[in-house]
């Protein structure tokens, strides 16, 4: 059986926890003015995404629609604090609220519930014509309903579709983008398949990003010097610096190898893979990065569904194990042991192939 989105045991508490407070919120909302997207004039549009960098990247291309089909429109988005900077850089929307949500960061202390009110003030007093969650969280539609936007739309995976004026049933098998994009196409945003204007550099480096907001996605230290010394021998390579990375760096120097090390900010990381030619990372921000920007990747997945949240780049490809997951393990997802099992010189072969795709294509400079 294919991997979901959400834990079963996780959907049935959420559902219960939905069906004990449903009877309140109906009520209230038997006294709330009901609005269509059709009958209003959508001034203000508010959309939610701030669990973690990659998932902000992965919806761009929605936004872009939004932008398209609602030019005329104030586009807000709350995003993670560690996104604001990147996703200022594309310039997509016209307001962006950095935050760390409790249920996101686990911190559900009185301040950060004094924040999150704070915030739903600041919203309300926007008067939200439309707004957008793409995740079937019951608390994100919590948030939408408080906001009082006019007309809001979502999923109901995990409950509480009486909070959003327009709720749609959430499909487990979709890529989380496919996912963003259904709803979209709900309020009138046709997507169109995005032209890339970015032409791969075959001179560019090959570039080596091991970063990973969870350990149980990364790949151990002595595997990706093994890729390197294999890379070494007719690429140029280099490795981004990030906390997972620095003892890696410091391995790599010590065996002398001719490796670039590249630090600075996202919006500094986004400017300086433009120019490469390659990514290769795990399932993380960087894949999707990559894809976004046209930079071809290679991302190592473990256990998990790479079905859901794989990057979609035109050159795009991931690498997973041979054999499907059967360790003891100590996350419903996520696997160590497989990420373990990837070989290095499979990976290389792979990269081999790939670059010879980008070499037959036309988007060389």
């Amino acid at each position: 059986m294919s991997q979901k989105v959400y834990k079963d045991s996780d959907l049935f508490l959420s559902q219960i926890l939905s069906y004990i407070i449903s009877p309140y919120y109906l009520l209230i909302n038997l006294f709330r003015k009901r609005y269509f997207l059709k009958s209003i004039k959508v001034k203000k549009i508010l959309i939610l995404e701030y669990h973690k960098i990659g998932d902000v990247i992965i919806i761009l291309p929605i936004l872009k629609s939004i932008r398209k089909e609602y030019p005329k429109s104030e586009l807000i988005l709350i995003c993670c604090s560690e996104s604001y900077d990147l996703i200022s850089h594309f310039n997509v929307v016209d307001k962006i609220i950095p935050v760390k949500m409790p249920w996101t960061n686990w911190s559900f202390n009185l301040k950060s519930w004094s924040k999150v009110n704070d915030l739903i003030k600041k919203m309300r007093s926007e008067n939200i014509d439309l707004a957008f969650d793409f995740k079937g969280d019951l608390r994100n539609n919590w948030f939408l309903w408080k906001v009082k936007a006019k007309v809001s739309m979502g999923y109901s995976a995990t409950g509480g579709s009486f909070f959003l004026t327009n709720p749609f049933k959430f499909d487990q098998t979709l890529h989380q983008r496919h996912r963003a994009e259904f709803i979209a196409l709900k309020a009138g945003c046709l997507h169109s398949r995005p032209i890339r204007k970015n032409k791969i550099s075959i001179n560019g480096q090959i570039v080596v990003h091991p970063g990973s907001s969870d350990l149980r996605r990364s790949w151990a230290e002595r595997k990706w010097i093994k890729l390197i010394q294999l890379l070494s021998k007719d690429f140029k390579v280099a490795i981004v610096k990030v906390p997972e990375s620095i003892q890696l760096i410091k391995q790599l120097k010590k065996k002398k190898f001719n490796v670039e090390v590249f630090s600075g900010s996202l919006v500094d990381f986004k400017v300086w893979l433009k120019k490469q030619t390659l990514l290769i990372g795990v399932d993380s921000m960087a894949g999707h990065l990559a894809a976004e920007i046209g930079i071809p990747s290679l991302s190592l997945f473990g256990s998990q569904n790479d079905s859901l949240t794989r990057p979609t780049g035109d050159f795009s490809i991931i690498v997973k194990p041979k054999k499907q997951c059967h360790h003891k393990r100590n996350h419903w997802r996520l696997c160590a042991y497989c990420m373990d099992e990837i070989n290095e010189e499979f990976v290389y072969s792979k990269i081999l192939k790939l670059i010879e795709s980008i070499k037959k294509s036309k988007i060389l400079k």
